[in-house]
């Protein structure tokens, strides 16, 4: 059962968030479940959708924050095809990356392409309530996990810390105050933008 009280309390905090992000700095699969969502393209590669980013649950204690930043690796290797979670996600140490680095630090310019294939991939994950699905109307109302990138992480850090005085800070994860997300995707040079 979800505490308003205390999701309302929680309203309009956003210096948590903020070192969060600060301290994230400038770090760097496919999902089966059906937990998760992710918005449609036609043909040509574009899609819209427009989604809420929700708060951290109160059940998950006051310091969790609502994103999860997660670390993999995709790539095909003379065995087949690796695609895991990397382990410094977990703050371990990742053979594949320990790999990656002495490929880099190699000084051939093939290794560093190798290299540069293997490297690990952040993404984030995060709970939203569909707004709006036009491909798939039946989502809107519902709440997934939607997993990103760092172009809409870069957004959603954008929206808390604004570039010019005239904007005001928002809290993009708070359920009274925060904002609808419009997601638009095209497709660009081959990959969704």
């Amino acid at each position: 059962m979800v505490d308003f009280a205390k999701l309302k309390k929680q309203s309009g905090n956003m210096d948590k968030l903020t070192k969060a992000v600060e301290a994230l700095g400038n770090s760097e699969s496919n999902d089966k479940s059906d937990n998760y969502w992710k918005p449609e393209v036609d043909k040509a590669g574009n899609g819209m959708a427009t989604i809420r980013f929700l708060p951290a649950s109160p059940a998950d204690g006051e310091d969790s924050l609502p994103w999860v930043k997660l670390f993999s690796h995709g790539f095909k290797g003379p065995g087949g095809w690796l695609i895991d979670n990397c382990l410094t996600t977990k703050n371990q140490q990742c053979p594949v990356c320990e790999h990656n680095g002495r490929l880099w630090n190699s000084g051939i310019e093939a290794n560093k392409g190798v290299a540069r294939e293997q490297k690990r991939k952040l993404n984030y994950i995060s709970n939203v309530y569909i707004v709006s699905d036009p491909k798939h109307p039946e989502n809107e109302g519902k709440v997934f996990l939607f997993r990103y990138g760092k172009k809409i992480f870069d957004k959603i850090t954008e929206a808390m810390n604004p570039q010019f005085e005239d904007e005001q800070a928002i809290n993009p994860f708070d359920l009274w105050k925060g904002a609808n997300f419009k997601l638009k995707i095209r497709k660009v040079d081959g990959y969704q933008n």
